[in-house]
């Protein structure tokens, strides 16, 4: 991807936060820690499977993109509460406390186009996450619900704008952001379905971050 394309994919990146969080989101909501009272943010775990799993990115970078996701995301009311596990070459983010299906989505997509990171030549990080899905997620639909899914997007995108899910039986998905788009079926998915390999019950002694 050359620098005009990069240029172009920032600007599209800030439309789509707009579009996500709001057209009161700006640069300087990126940088707002401010947070509801700690009164009503979350404090009994949530059992669930949301996992995302990064490689070749800097531990400093990939921290930027949490806190620039929470600071969109956490203004009013905690969303998102995103736990970082630091292994030796990956690493692993897991939601104590839960998060929407369409708000997983979202994180995915910003963690791979974060802003002005992905201007930086070295930001390129490579990210599958993955789920079992339920009927009260958004943008479900039959061939998608009730099974476990591999969220991804492919190095060559230049929408920004969507994600790509391939089902545990190898159906393929474009999970759009726009109205409309939600869930294009593919005559065959991007990526083949790929089982997480990690057991995080067997994750003990790592450095482990949260943010809110």
């Amino acid at each position: 991807m050359n620098k005009t394309f990069l240029i172009i994919g920032a600007i599209v990146v800030i439309g789509m936060v707009i579009f996500k969080f709001g057209t009161k989101s700006t640069d300087s909501d990126l940088k707002n820690t401010l947070r509801p009272n700690n009164s009503i943010k979350p404090t009994s775990f949530i059992k669930n499977d949301k996992v995302v799993i990064v490689k070749n990115v800097k531990l400093e970078y990939l921290k930027i993109a949490i806190e620039q996701f929470c600071n969109l995301s956490n203004q009013d009311e905690f969303i998102v509460l995103p736990r970082l596990i630091i292994l030796d070459n990956k690493f692993v983010i897991t939601f104590p406390y839960d998060i929407r299906f369409d708000q997983f989505c979202f994180f995915v997509n910003y963690i791979k186009y974060a802003h002005e990171l992905i201007l930086k030549p070295d930001y390129k990080p490579d990210i599958k996450a993955w789920c079992t899905t339920e009927t009260t997620f958004t943008w479900m639909t039959d061939e998608i619900v009730n099974k476990k899914v591999m969220i991804y997007i492919p190095n060559w995108d230049q929408e920004y704008d969507n994600v790509y899910l391939t089902t545990q039986d190898n159906l393929g998905f474009k999970m759009g952001f726009a109205l409309g788009e939600e869930n294009k079926r593919l005559i065959k998915p991007e990526l083949q379905f790929e089982k997480i390999n990690i057991e995080l019950s067997t994750i003990t002694s790592n450095e482990k971050l949260d943010f809110e």
